[in-house]
């Protein structure tokens, strides 16, 4: 179980770094929303980061888990 929610969050993570590189492309494209998808990225950072951290979480329930 722990196995598919680590594969879970890498594949949501690959789709945020995905979108935000979407997002990035579209401010330069489209400088007049610029500010509507900056306002996005921020909250995909924000997401992100919060998904780094029960990554590193589930990382570490998974390395206890096998130790003990």
């Amino acid at each position: 179980m722990l196995a598919e929610a680590l594969l879970r969050c890498s594949s949501v993570r690959e789709r945020l770094d995905r979108a935000l590189a979407d997002l990035v492309a579209l401010s330069v494209d489209c400088a007049w929303k610029a500010r509507a998808v900056e306002a996005m990225l921020d909250r995909c950072a924000e997401q992100q980061h919060e998904l780094a951290g029960v990554l590193d979480e589930l990382g570490w329930i998974e390395s206890g888990l096998r130790v003990g």
